[in-house]
């Protein structure tokens, strides 16, 4: 008998984490066998006969939960994919033979069709569910499938935004902007020459943290010191005065949760305020998996 209190804690997690990868595939291989245990049952009942209740079983639902733990709308989940996905033989294989997750595949069906089901394939295979949500959110606004709102209900500490939102003034601005109007002041030229100078004041900071931080980058290369991987907190500020809080992606209203280089920072060895997006968690995955 194994003692596993001899086990380190690296030894201990690595078990647990081949096992719970290995229950995992079981899993989607069992899950995939279910649309074909569905069609005998069907076909048995068709002559009378019941083939689960020849097995000890009432239905699909004990047969699933016995067998595999699995719940009811697990099993209602997959029999409603492999129906989905009859006119889409790629995205149907890879369900039934336990390739990919009923979760995963059910986040692109809406989205899947006949001619893109290996696009589709692709995505599944290798993005994570929330990079999944993003993508596919992204491909029903591109493409008119949907209203153009960005729906953040299924992502933890995120709200519903609506895109279409009235812009929201404090009383004393909207006030004072009344104000100005009644006395003939283009007040929508005024809002143009104010946000007009914010760019130049932004585009000013930038430059001079770029010269800032190229002086310092062929210091370090003199000496031979590695470049420091962290963002600079005068950078940071900058990027959070021209984006805010949320996600650089247009349409997408989620917080912002990492800073992306667009120039690679290996090769670039700078943080170029100029090249830093910051990205939902989502859309960085995308951003690197090169899809954005």
């Amino acid at each position: 008998m194994n003692n596993f209190r001899n086990l380190s804690d690296k030894e201990l997690y690595l078990i647990c984490k081949k096992w719970g990868r290995a229950a995992l595939e079981a899993r989607r291989k069992f899950a995939g066998l279910l649309p074909e245990v569905y069609k005998r049952e069907m076909s048995e009942q068709g002559k009378g006969r019941s083939w689960l209740k020849k097995r000890g079983f009432f239905s699909i639902y004990e047969f699933a939960a016995k067998l595999a733990g699995m719940s009811r709308d697990q099993v209602d989940l997959v029999l409603r994919l492999e129906r989905k996905f009859e006119d889409k033989p790629v995205l149907r294989d890879a369900l039934v033979n336990g390739n990919i997750s009923a979760n995963k595949l059910a986040r692109v069906v809406s989205i899947a069709t006949a001619e893109n089901q290996q696009e589709m394939l692709g995505k599944v295979e290798t993005l994570s569910k929330r990079a999944l949500e993003v993508f596919v959110n992204d491909f029903k606004n591109q493409n008119g499938l949907e209203e153009t709102k960005t729906d953040n209900t299924s992502l933890p500490g995120h709200g519903k935004f609506d895109l279409n939102m009235d812009l929201e003034l404090d009383d004393d601005v909207k006030t004072e902007l009344i104000e100005m109007k009644k006395k003939g002041i283009d007040v929508n030229q005024l809002l143009r020459e104010f946000l007009h100078e914010r760019n130049k004041k932004l585009a000013r900071e930038k430059s001079r943290v770029v010269e800032k931080q190229i002086r310092e980058r062929d210091d370090r290369a003199i000496i031979g010191m590695p470049a420091n991987r962290y963002v600079p907190m005068e950078v940071r500020k900058i990027i959070v005065k021209e984006f805010g809080n949320k996600c650089s992606t247009s349409g997408c209203q989620r917080f912002a949760e990492n800073l992306h280089h667009e120039k690679i920072f290996a090769i670039d060895q700078c943080h170029d305020p100029r090249y830093l997006k910051p990205l939902c968690r989502g859309h960085h995955e995308l951003a690197h998996a090169g899809k954005h």
